[in-house]
């Protein structure tokens, strides 16, 4: 299943499908092959025209993940999207703005696939101890009076052995997780759909409410990790605050981490 090529992405296909309320708040532009759709967004912010652009790639060359780590993009196999949008808020008030997309990301793989996700802090989806995808958020800062924000997405939906053979952490993607064929124009559908309702609503006690669903999926949580820096920090992961801040057990008390890479030490380990 993961050498098959998928039916293109298809701009009419897509807009025809989404919610009356999602048409009117994105225009939809596939590319066949970008260094990085989050690029794209980029550009167009420069132009003054990057509000509602949901910017698709059949293939990205420059990929990226957090920390400038490469996000492997073959071609025509996965997921790659780049959302602009504006908040009308101050830039504290999107602080964990990748956890609540996370948590919106495993609604809609949930409703389009059956796949049910798990989320590693502070931006991974993850199946079955792999990795699934991931969210990279980047402010473009203030534009007549909102926060111009690109949320970058990347879902591994059937992704060809060649291109996985050169990831070096295990992984996975949507058709292994559900055993199907998934359909990247409805999946991309759900996904749309779901982001234009959440991050239209967002606030302080919709955030509440997104932080709760991430916390149900929680992928950290009871496991003895080490949060990089200088030094590293080791402890229990439990959970996160008010503010999407990691909250981590640790021999001399608990503390909260705002960033960071976090990784496994031993799987399993309980509070």
């Amino acid at each position: 299943m993961s050498d098959m090529q998928l039916i293109p992405l298809n701009a009419d296909v897509i807009d025809a499908q989404l919610a009356t309320s999602s048409r009117s708040a994105l225009v939809i532009q596939i590319y066949e092959s970008v260094g990085s759709t989050n690029d794209i967004v980029r550009d167009l912010h420069e132009s003054g025209s990057c509000r509602g652009a949901a910017i698709f790639a059949e293939e990205q060359t420059a990929g990226r993940g957090r920390r400038g780590r490469v996000w492997h993009s073959p071609n025509c196999s996965n997921l790659y999207c780049s959302l602009g949008w504006h908040f009308n808020c101050s830039l504290d008030a999107l602080s964990g703005l990748s956890l609540m997309v996370g948590a919106m990301l495993a609604e809609a793989i949930s409703q389009s696939c059956g796949v049910e996700v798990q989320l590693k802090w502070p931006n991974d989806l993850y199946f079955e101890e792999r990795k699934l995808g991931g969210v990279l958020i980047e402010s473009l800062g203030e534009f007549e009076g909102f926060q111009v924000v690109v949320i970058g997405i990347g879902l591994n939906v059937t992704m060809p052995m060649p291109a996985a053979a050169v990831i070096d952490r295990p992984w996975t993607d949507l058709s292994k997780a559900s055993g199907e064929v998934i359909d990247r124009n409805k999946l991309a559908v759900t996904v749309l759909d779901q982001l234009v309702s959440g991050l239209s609503d967002l606030n302080a006690s919709y955030r509440d409410y997104w932080f709760d669903r991430w916390s149900r999926r929680d992928w950290l949580r009871g496991r003895s990790i080490v949060v990089e820096g200088s030094p590293p920090l080791a402890g229990v992961a439990a959970g996160i605050d008010d503010l999407g801040a990691l909250i981590l057990h640790t021999e001399t008390g608990h503390c909260t981490v705002a960033g960071g890479e976090a990784s496994i030490l031993e799987i399993g380990a309980g509070l």
